[in-house]
């Protein structure tokens, strides 16, 4: 068989470091020659803005636009990109409160509010940890789940612990004046605690919220302390596949298909309620395609990396 020729742009741009996904991503689906003034493709997300360094290389390296739009998907409806934020995210908000607060986590008592991903991940990182996990679970679904795997549960009025983290995942806000503890919004939406009034600062990122309770600041979704993101990593990477699975393109030889692979646009007409949770988004049928196929492209190729890492 003839090997697929290569559509990759002539140029020795360095991949930045930190994107290591991203730069896996574009090696697997090449990008046509760019015409002299092309602008970066965008790609919208329902997600957190990547920092403006990021967002450049982005653009510079992959010829990416990743926007933030509160009217567009969201990656963490899509399963692969969801679990990589899961793991991320909830290694970063347990890291952060071990090194802004002086409890010891292994000894200390945790109450993990939300139903979803981030909450189920938040939960195992604590409990591999050696914290006593309390799950605070509303959704039925999620509850049973817990509940066949052995985890202590709890519903509203929270009960008190050392520590309270709130995911935003299924639940309402909680207000630090309803709750002891240290607590924490492990959202990135800044939807899991009601903002409290500015108590005194008891230590950097740590405020009083009112008789023994304190809020913790939790660190932004990307921040790692001058480490590679692998939430932005993932995003870039989703981005540039959610821009070249519809277009045609050579699948190489790791994903077994040497010929030349279109995927076709979508149909009109409306989807049927029982294909997912994107049936709730605006014009759904124009923007499932691409997300679906990039997020199911990522998940090969993260687990490829882990291979070779």
């Amino acid at each position: 068989m003839t090997a697929a020729p290569s559509r990759t742009p002539s140029t020795d741009a360095v991949t930045p470091p930190g994107f290591r996904w991203a730069a896996a991503a574009a090696s697997a689906f090449p990008a046509p020659f760019p015409e002299s003034g092309d602008a970066p493709a965008p790609v919208s997300w329902r997600f957190a803005a990547l920092p403006e360094a990021v967002a450049d290389a982005a653009r510079s390296a992959f010829g990416v636009d990743v926007v933030s739009d509160a009217a567009a998907p969201d990656p963490r409806d899509l399963p692969a990109f969801a679990a990589i934020f899961a793991h991320a995210r909830a290694e970063q908000i347990v890291r952060a409160l071990a090194r802004r607060t002086n409890l010891v986590l292994p000894a200390a008592s945790a109450l993990v509010i939300g139903d979803g991903p981030l909450a189920d991940r938040l939960a195992a990182t604590l409990t591999i940890g050696g914290s006593r996990v309390i799950r605070g679970i509303s959704d039925p679904v999620a509850h049973l789940r817990a509940h066949l795997a052995g985890a202590r549960l709890v519903t509203e009025p929270w009960p008190a612990a050392d520590l309270a983290l709130a995911t935003g995942e299924g639940h309402s806000p909680v207000d630090p004046a309803s709750a002891t503890g240290v607590l924490i919004d492990a959202s990135v939406d800044a939807n899991g605690l009601v903002p409290s009034r500015a108590g005194d600062t008891v230590r950097p990122f740590v405020t009083r919220a009112g008789e023994g309770t304190w809020v913790v600041e939790a660190p932004g979704v990307f921040e790692t302390l001058g480490q590679p993101s692998p939430v932005a990593d993932a995003l870039v990477a989703l981005s540039i596949l959610t821009r070249r699975v519809s277009e045609p393109y050579w699948v190489p030889e790791p994903y077994g298909v040497p010929e030349p692979y279109w995927v076709p646009e979508p149909v009109e007409g409306s989807r049927p309620e029982s294909e997912g949770r994107f049936d709730k988004l605006s014009d759904p049928v124009a923007k499932l395609s691409r997300p679906v196929a990039a997020d199911a492209h990522l998940a090969r190729l993260v687990l490829a990396g882990s291979a070779l890492a």
